[in-house]
């Protein structure tokens, strides 16, 4: 371990790796380190609900890299088990903590990668047997682990998003009973209504306990769990937590960092901080949304891999590569549903002063005909005026290529006449002559003025 790097990177995973990777590939002989908290460097977080079911059959196949695979392959010094604790930023130095040490490391640039941690209530039982967080390897282990021991009938989950979800997922796939509880009156957070109402549906209708508009109080321990609501108590053999994330920045707080109100560190499309020679990326930091024209935080992996290896890129070569953004993409299911979205909601728009309008189609996703033809729902948010596609929002069977269509276009500006005149493959094992969409662009035109 040196005292001095050309570029220290603190924080691993999909962010801090893509940085040194990115880093080495544009100069080989600089002296790259990444000093990460956790005893892994890089794997697959959004794979962990699936591990418990068999769909993804061994943590270990999570990992991407070992510490001394990436420093074979990748050339940047990996250390694990150190902690950021401190900041210099007028002698640019960092200061680690491992588990019998503590040391200075200086720097000539820096990027922050540091990620993000589960938010956890203050409840009495954190930190027993059978209560848990879903956010690394460790986690798989533990859970996996206690219902191997315990075999529990009941699982209680707190926070409906979408490692919520997908939590409850592979719970009910397991045999085990599943109550979902979240604060809101809708899970999977900005979701249009019409939309949610479908999704939640189902997942009742398959099994799930789904309690919104539930805030937990508390919980107790006796024989068996008891989770209070201001409701009801519920009794359950374990609890999953999944009510959100926060920045992992509180060793920057007093260092004149800016960041949004959730101390998520802001970057500017080059992943600057306001600090000379700092760059930030990934859970720990903020991402421009094309839509709103906001810093926003959005900690997603797709997200994190970009801006790490922009923020590398630049470290090196000053500042040539732009991050172009975000408009909030995201794609999850339960069992056989799919639901997915992008761009702005309808609401949203509509606080931004867009002529906000809306179409809501519900289609087949293959030739009616077809065997195993399913359903789709799709709500389309556009301007009235231009014709703009501003989000587009799907439940049913098959909607990952159409919202992909939807994606693009809203990144090049496109608008629903655009959409209409597309020329979009039909076979009816993949769609309808009329794809949901092209519909909905249809639809959608004759309410633009």
């Amino acid at each position: 371990m040196k005292n001095k790097y050309d570029i220290l990177i603190i924080g691993g995973v999909a962010a801090g790796t893509s940085a040194a990777a990115s880093a080495l590939r544009e100069n080989p002989s600089l002296n790259v380190a990444i000093f990460q908290k956790e005893p892994y460097i890089s794997y697959g977080g959004c794979g962990l609900p699936y591990v418990l079911n068999g769909k993804v059959k061994e943590v270990d196949d999570l990992f991407a890299f070992t510490s001394e695979k990436f420093q074979e392959k990748k050339g940047a010094e990996v250390y694990t088990n150190y902690e950021a604790i401190d900041v210099d930023f007028e002698q640019k130095y960092v200061l680690v903590k491992g588990n019998m040490d503590r040391r200075k490391i200086f720097y000539d640039k820096l990027i922050i990668s540091t990620g993000a941690s589960p938010i956890i209530p203050k409840f009495d039982v954190w930190g027993q047997e059978g209560i848990f967080k879903m956010r690394n390897p460790s986690d798989d282990e533990e859970i996996l682990n206690f219902i191997e021991k315990n075999k529990p009938s009941h699982a209680t989950i707190i926070g409906g998003g979408f490692i919520g979800v997908e939590v409850a997922e592979v719970l009910i796939e397991s045999g085990i009973k599943v109550t979902l509880i979240e604060a809101k009156e809708n899970i999977l957070g900005d979701i249009e209504p019409e939309i949610h109402d479908e999704f939640s549906e189902y997942m009742i209708k398959n099994g799930v306990d789904l309690k919104t508009e539930s805030m937990v109080e508390n919980i107790l321990k006796k024989e068996r769990f008891i989770v209070k609501t201001e409701k009801e108590s519920i009794e359950t053999d374990m609890i999953i937590i999944s009510i959100g994330v926060k920045p992992n920045t509180d060793f920057l707080l007093n260092k004149n960092v800016n960041m949004l109100k959730n101390k998520a560190i802001i970057v500017d499309n080059y992943m600057r901080t306001n600090i000379e020679d700092v760059y930030a990326a990934g859970d720990c930091a903020t991402a421009y949304n094309i839509l709103s024209g906001e810093d926003e935080y959005i900690p997603l992996g797709t997200t994190s891999n970009k801006q790490g290896k922009i923020a590398g890129k630049n470290a090196v070569k000053g500042n040539v590569e732009e991050f172009k953004g975000v408009i909030g993409s995201l794609i999850t299911k339960f069992l056989d549903m799919e639901y997915a979205k992008t761009g702005l909601t309808y609401e949203k728009a509509k606080e931004l002063d867009y002529n906000v309008g809306s179409v809501y189609i519900k289609a087949k996703a293959r030739a009616g005909y077809y065997e195993n033809a399913g359903n789709i729902s799709f709500k389309m948010i556009f301007d009235r005026s231009t014709g703009k596609i501003l989000g587009g929002h799907f439940v049913g069977k098959e909607i990952h290529s159409r919202v992909n269509i939807i994606v693009s276009l809203i990144y090049s500006c496109g608008t629903v006449q655009e959409l209409y005149n597309m020329d979009l493959p039909y076979s009816p094992p993949f769609s309808p002559v009329w794809d949901i969409t092209l519909i909905a662009a249809s639809k959608a035109m004759k309410k633009v003025k």
